[in-house]
């Protein structure tokens, strides 16, 4: 499916309605993502931090139809791992999924307090890790827990942006030098810019373009510095707009 989209280095990144480019996609090793989480979680979300008065705050969200058709499309596309950051509601449609794993917890070091103050606050987020099966089940971390301590991102770009210690974690826990990681939820294109960093490939979808604009800019910043450093990917400098397929 032809298709403009943006190449830095080993990242490609398109900015799409995901639904209708992944079919067209290779398969990749992992995905690591974020996805929408329910309506009911994000309907009530407030936030403070652009001032001293509360205010609702507008997300895309996922019925539960929709965030299971997600999933078996991500499946469809990955060898091995599928890890997402997701709504406790949504997770529990995967308990009898045969793709299941197990359910992780990102516990926050920072977590927002619970405005209305009526209630403890929300301190951590469900993982959920799930395996295609087309490859053997290994990870990096033997037999240690599905747990990641570490702060909420500061001075997010997008909402619910995820922190890069987070995604970090995810690919030394699942990836390994040289896989193809798919992030079909960009956002501002952290999974990008880690995948960068940490040697691997990546293939990035982003509908919004006001968010995938952010996501070229950071991931575009991100590998002139591992460039810089000599880290990263072993190939020579590459950028390129224009309509092909990855790798």
């Amino acid at each position: 499916m032809p298709c403009d989209c943006v190449e830095i280095g080993n990242a490609v990144l398109y900015c799409a309605d995901n639904e209708k480019i992944l079919p067209f996609l290779p398969i990749v090793d992992s995905t690591i993502t974020d996805p929408p989480y329910s309506n009911t979680t994000h309907s009530n979300s407030r936030t403070n931090k652009y001032g001293a008065g509360k205010r609702h705050i507008s997300f895309g969200s996922f019925s539960n139809a929709k965030f299971l058709e997600y999933v078996e499309l991500m499946l469809n596309k990955t060898n091995g791992w599928l890890v997402f950051t997701c709504d406790y509601r949504h997770a529990a449609l995967l308990y009898d999924h045969p793709a299941f794993i197990r359910l992780g917890a990102w516990v926050k070091t920072n977590p927002m307090p619970q405005i209305s103050g009526d209630r403890p606050g929300q301190g951590f987020e469900t993982v959920a890790i799930l395996h295609s099966g087309r490859i053997k089940k290994e990870w990096n971390r033997g037999g240690g827990a599905g747990v990641w301590i570490t702060p909420a991102a500061n001075k997010a770009l997008v909402p619910t942006q995820k922190p890069k210690s987070l995604i970090a974690h995810f690919f030394d826990d699942f990836t390994k030098q040289g896989d193809i990681v798919l992030d079909p939820f960009m956002g501002a294109g952290t999974t990008g810019v880690v995948a960068l960093q940490k040697g691997r490939r990546f293939i990035g979808i982003e509908a919004k373009k006001e968010h995938f604009d952010i996501a070229v800019k950071e991931i575009r910043k991100a590998y002139e510095q591992c460039s810089l450093l000599r880290i990263g990917t072993r190939f020579e400098h590459k950028e390129q707009e224009g309509t092909f397929m990855p790798f």
